[in-house]
């Protein structure tokens, strides 16, 4: 932990983020999304699936017909809450989205899938319908891509950091405009 060193920090959140896509047990493995419905923040848990050092980009995969899909849309502005009650680390992002459905990107993503995965993008009925019973949704696994498995990527703007103590917390936020370079802020 590198909790007083900003160039140590930004390294840190890059290697958890990096250790997170591929550790499901890591703290980071889900995140809390936040988007804009009707001028209301609306957020949901989604499962980490890359990140991009180089290009300062993170992703999740997404049903196409699910609501998030219809807020980014409209306004790509989202903000994302990882937490590590382990490592008591906090850290906001926040991004512009950008929606891939149907196009070369998620079709490499899909054929790297398990079959498990890929059975949650043949659902019946569209994510948030009401329904009388669970039992109404099934999932019937095809071979072809399918059509809903869409791929949401997000260019990071801004990260907020931090570090929980009891010795005394830590903050640091780090901006694209500065290139990343961090700066401490009051926790």
């Amino acid at each position: 932990m590198n909790q007083y060193n900003l160039k140590g920090i930004y390294k840190d959140i890059w290697l958890s983020l990096e250790n997170a896509v591929v550790d499901r047990n890591s703290g980071f493995h889900t995140f809390t999304l936040a988007t804009i419905n009707n001028g209301i923040p609306d957020t949901r848990t989604v499962v980490l699936r890359g990140c991009d050092k180089k290009n300062n980009i993170f992703s999740f995969h997404t049903n196409n017909k699910s609501l998030k899909i219809q807020d980014i849309s409209i306004n790509n502005k989202v903000s994302a809450l990882f937490y590590d009650k382990t490592e008591k680390t906090q850290i906001r992002i926040s991004g512009i989205a950008q929606i891939f459905n149907d196009d070369s990107y998620c079709k490499k993503k899909w054929n790297d899938m398990s079959k498990q995965s890929k059975q949650c993008y043949y659902q019946n009925i569209d994510p948030g319908e009401s329904i009388d019973s669970p039992n109404e949704v099934k999932n019937i696994l095809d071979d072809d891509i399918s059509k809903n498995f869409t791929i949401i990527n997000i260019e990071i703007t801004k990260i907020d950091w931090l570090y929980l103590s009891y010795s005394g917390h830590t903050r640091a936020k780090f901006i694209s405009e500065d290139n990343f370079q961090g700066k401490w802020i009051a926790p």
